[in-house]
């Protein structure tokens, strides 16, 4: 069959962190003070007032309820909209709405949009009264549908306003921000290598003939000290301006070792008077996959390994504030992570620009989770959401990918394979300079649509052994030589409360899930995917526990526990240091494993240190037990360690680092402890 390799010269834009920056155009946050209840009527009397974002689940589906609440709520508030100021045209943006919802001024319909995740704004110019207080009722559903995905999934469905609402002031001729919910600004580059880089640039504009007749538009690209490297203006003709320039030496960027930033601005004027503007940041760059050599970035080796992320946090669920993104990248990278794989649904844009800045890849993907079936509306809002991706995302550095599809199996309901080429298709007509991805769990055609593939594979977790992964990882690569071919998901539960000093598999349904067993879990598995340099990406399940209604495991019912942290972002896993000794050379670390498991029953153990620091050496209290040389995934290992009767005192020391714990000995402990 030969070899299938693929090349692909992407432009990377990215939106400020603060949002577009605009001129003329006037933002104005909506996200105080809305009142707020289940049901239709926002003047009930058990109404409350919230700021967004805000979901209602943030309590009833954290803890195992599987019957949370999924229906209609209503979220109410009055708008003035000025009459002193110089606009001609008014605009509600909804940053996202769990999962349809219906907007309504003063009690007349405006629109509906369905689904979750992604943004969409329309035009309220023609029902706006200036200077008088006008009722905004968003009435936001989450219930269960066959009609918009995701119809199901391993996680919980929160029901919402949960990223912000806003108001734009604009003249009566504009860049258009209703272009399905984007910025109406997209930069595609071509032919870019370490030499040269093309880029052009388009706009799409909005008004009418009369308004945009004299206007002009300004194209310019600025570096990263804001010095205008290039720069044309031409006039505007009909709804849509392109340009293209060339760039000679072109300053790349090179992920996690060099996120440089270009700026992209774009100036609508009339009569030489700005009126609307975008400033977006552009990243050029060229990759490229190879089924037997893996991932290459700007024509060099480039190793894609991270996390799957879930928009999901205690206390808040899915509404985040700004710092909590910056946090859990905090925790990311210092993990050493150089991608993160948003599961699975197209997640903020604020936490899309900050791995532009950070230089993190990102796989941003549609909820297709699990199944398909074959009702038009469902098919529709498919095909819906995946433009509305594309459009809102394409001009972000952080994406690598388009995902498709997460587990849907041929097996259950209906066949969703004609359905993947239809999205293949598509994502290929409104994007040329990306692949397509999906995430597989089963052996199937399906896995040779997307231009990439990657696999959720958990040997040694759902009953399976550990070292099962190198082999099946083998077999599918001869048996499909020219894929390129990814892992997407792995992992095992562990529940920090659940300690035990001997390694049993534990039964992955159960409320039993002791610690150690992840640890081994990931040591045994990293082994055999670092070994195999030609799989494309390399994605951990997942970085923190998060909330699934349906699970009843470990200590907590309603928590998928397989995070390398704990939900609250409080306690990094033993696991978590294993993958920060392997992936962060920037830091030395040095952890002695099974630290909370401080009661043992027997009198010899086995004791773990995760070391990237060289040779280590070990004392119980206060003996020297040798030096040991961490093998080749960082992990050092003194076997028959004695411990004495009572408290023992362990610590090890490398490089100018120590760490220490204590552990206690008494034959009338059982080998599986609560701590």
């Amino acid at each position: 069959m030969g070899r299938w390799n693929i090349r692909w010269s992407i432009l990377l834009v990215l939106w400020c962190v603060t949002g577009v920056k605009l001129a003329a155009m006037k933002v104005e946050s909506l996200d105080r003070g809305w009142f707020f209840n289940r049901g239709y009527e926002s003047q009930a009397a058990d109404k409350v007032t919230v700021d967004l974002p805000h979901t209602w689940n943030a309590a009833d589906a954290m803890f195992g309820n599987v019957n949370y609440y999924r229906g209609m709520s209503t979220y109410s508030r009055f708008i003035v909209v000025p009459s002193s100021e110089n606009f001609k045209r008014v605009f509600l943006r909804l940053k996202a709405a769990q999962t349809v919802a219906d907007v309504y001024l003063d009690n007349h319909f405006v629109a509906q949009h369905k689904g979750g995740y992604t943004s969409f704004t329309v035009e309220l110019t023609h029902l706006i009264r200036r200077g008088e207080k006008q009722k905004l009722d968003i009435r936001v559903s989450n219930a269960q549908t066959m009609e918009i995905a995701p119809i199901c999934g391993d996680f919980n469905i929160w029901g919402g306003l949960n990223r912000g609402v806003e108001l734009l002031y604009t003249d009566d001729a504009c860049i258009d921000p209703t272009f399905y919910g984007s910025s109406g600004v997209f930069f595609t580059q071509y032919n870019v290598s370490e030499k040269y880089a093309g880029l052009e640039m388009k706009a799409l504009l909005s008004g009418t003939e009369m308004a945009l007749n004299d206007c002009s538009i300004e194209f310019s690209l600025l570096d990263a000290k804001r010095k205008v490297v290039w720069c044309k203006e031409t006039s505007v003709s009909g709804k849509e301006a392109v340009v293209k320039m060339e760039l000679n030496n072109p300053h790349l960027w090179d992920g996690v070792n060099d996120p440089y930033l270009y700026t992209g601005v774009v100036v609508l004027k009339r009569g030489g008077k700005e009126i609307d503007r975008r400033e977006e940041h552009v990243g050029f760059r060229f990759y490229s996959a190879d089924p037997d050599k893996g991932f290459f970035l700007n024509g060099k080796p480039y190793s894609i390994h991270g996390v799957n992320y879930h928009e999901d946090r205690a206390e808040r669920a899915s509404a985040f504030r700004p710092e909590d993104f910056e946090s859990d990248l905090n925790l990311i990278q210092e993990m050493g992570c150089t991608a993160v794989r948003l599961a699975h649904y197209p997640h903020a844009q604020q936490l899309h620009n900050l791995m532009d800045r950070r230089g993190l890849i990102a796989w941003a993907e549609i909820p297709f989770v699990n199944v398909f079936v074959s009702h038009p509306l469902y098919r529709e809002n498919l095909k819906q959401q995946l433009v509305e991706l594309i459009c809102q995302y394409y001009n972000h550095p952080c994406i690598l990918t388009w995902g498709l599809f997460n587990e849907i199996n041929p097996g259950w309901l209906e066949n969703p394979n004609p359905m993947a080429e239809e999205l293949n298709k598509l994502a290929k007509k409104w994007d040329i300079s990306r692949p397509t991805t999906g995430a597989s769990n089963q052996e199937d055609p399906l896995n040779g649509i997307p231009d990439l593939i990657a696999f959720n594979r958990y040997f040694g977790w759902y009953g399976d052994d550990c070292k099962e992964m190198g082999e099946w990882i083998d077999k599918e690569h001869r048996a499909y030589p020219q894929r390129c071919m990814g892992i997407s998901e792995y992992g095992a539960g562990a529940d920090v409360f659940q300690q035990a000093d001997s390694l049993i598999h534990p039964e992955p349904w159960g409320q039993w899930h002791p610690e150690n067993w992840q640890t081994y879990y990931h040591i045994e598995n990293w082994k055999q995917l670092a070994s195999r340099p030609f799989l494309w990406c390399k994605f951990v399940w997942c970085m923190f526990d998060f909330s699934a209604a349906g699970r009843k495991e470990g200590t907590t019912f309603g928590r998928n526990d397989k995070g390398l942290v704990t939900y609250d972002r409080r306690i990094k896993k033993d696991a978590f240091y294993f993958y920060k000794a392997n992936w962060n050379k920037k830091e030395k670390v040095l952890y002695i494993a099974s630290k909370r498991c401080q009661n043992r029953s027997n009198s010899s153990v086995d004791i773990q240190v995760f070391s990237n620091c060289g040779d280590a050496e070990l004392f119980v209290n206060g003996k020297s037990m040798g030096k040991c040389t961490p093998d080749e995934v960082c992990v050092a290992t003194w076997n028959n360690v004695p411990l004495q009767s009572g408290e023992n005192q362990v610590t090890v020391r490398a490089s100018g680092l120590s760490d220490n714990c204590v552990w206690y000995n008494n034959d009338c402990i059982e080998h599986i402890n609560n701590v």
